[in-house]
């Protein structure tokens, strides 16, 4: 009888062991494994709690953005700057991470405590089918080993925004299942574009309108040229004077053309109109000036009317 009753208090004692043990999953979560990635969050809801889980996996994954960029870089060559890891680790903050299921859930008024799991492969498929379909995209641009004209130019340098998409993508994707990335193609398109620019000439005789446009080509990534340019920059301009209320007024009419080759593929125009105290050259230089801040704010392509 004793000895039942030892067993009956042990068997007891055991089973409130294991359920305390089962109930604290949330001070001892599940370990990553090749299957998934374990996340916990708390919040006051149940949903504010799963965000909570999944800016969990987002962190775990983030702190292994850096090592696959290190790795990368050690495999091709290619190194990435701080800005570049930094973007990456916010995109992944940032993913809405939707190949989770909720493992477990505990309300603790006033707080909710949620422990979800993430499939590896799920996502990794997600991931990985986002990568061939930009691929296929940007694959046949690179194909073409020369850049003949301004539209081929123009659909590499959209494309860049894709290409970074890419990158980014098969940076994270390594980072969740250690799948070494194909070649960064974004890097591809880059090093296509710096080493085949857009060589365009610029005519028109006012020196400070110039030396803005040149810097516009630095920015863009087109160089100057003299002879056998892609495209050329031409503009006309006129300046008229009057005298409005005892002060100088100048009146500048500047009309842009782009041409490639001989053919005319853009034109704008741009009227500004300033008044001065001092002089009618005064008021020519603050015309000249307004133009060229117009040029810096608004950027060069929409300053000449070339559509992108």
């Amino acid at each position: 009888m004793h000895i039942r009753s030892a067993l009956l208090v042990l068997l007891i004692g055991l089973f409130g062991s294991f359920q305390t043990l089962a109930e604290q999953w949330w001070e001892n979560p599940p370990e990553d494994n090749e299957q998934f990635i374990y996340g916990l969050g708390q919040g006051n809801t149940l949903a504010e709690a799963q965000q909570q889980a999944l800016a969990d996996i987002a962190g775990k994954l983030s702190t292994k953005i850096s090592s696959s960029l290190d790795r990368i870089t050690q495999d091709t060559g290619v190194a990435y700057s701080d800005s570049v890891r930094r973007q990456i680790r916010s995109e992944i903050r940032d993913t809405e991470l939707s190949q989770f299921q909720l493992v477990n859930s505990k309300v603790t008024k006033p707080q909710t405590i949620a422990l979800i799991q993430l499939s590896r492969p799920k996502l990794a498929t997600l991931w990985r089918n986002q990568i061939i379909e930009t691929a296929g995209k940007l694959d046949p641009m690179l194909s073409a080993h020369t850049i003949a004209d301004f539209q081929q130019w123009l659909a590499l340098k959209k494309a860049l925004p894709l290409a970074e998409q890419n990158r980014n993508l098969s940076v994270k994707l390594f980072a969740l299942n250690g799948l070494a990335p194909g070649p960064d193609l974004h890097h591809l398109l880059k090093k296509r574009l710096a080493q085949q620019p857009m060589r365009v000439a610029i005519k028109g005789s006012l020196p400070k309108l110039n030396r803005a446009l040149l810097q516009q080509f630095n920015q863009i990534g087109f160089v100057s040229c003299s002879s056998n340019c892609h495209l050329t920059i031409n503009y006309h301009h006129s300046i008229e004077h009057d005298l409005m209320f005892g002060e100088y007024v100048s009146s500048l009419n500047l009309v842009y053309e782009v041409l490639e080759k001989k053919s005319l593929i853009a034109t704008a125009e741009k009227n500004v109109q300033v008044t001065s105290i001092a002089s009618h050259k005064s008021a020519d230089e603050g015309s000249v000036s307004a133009v060229v801040s117009d040029l810096e704010r608004r950027g060069l392509f929409q300053v000449v009317g070339l559509e992108i």
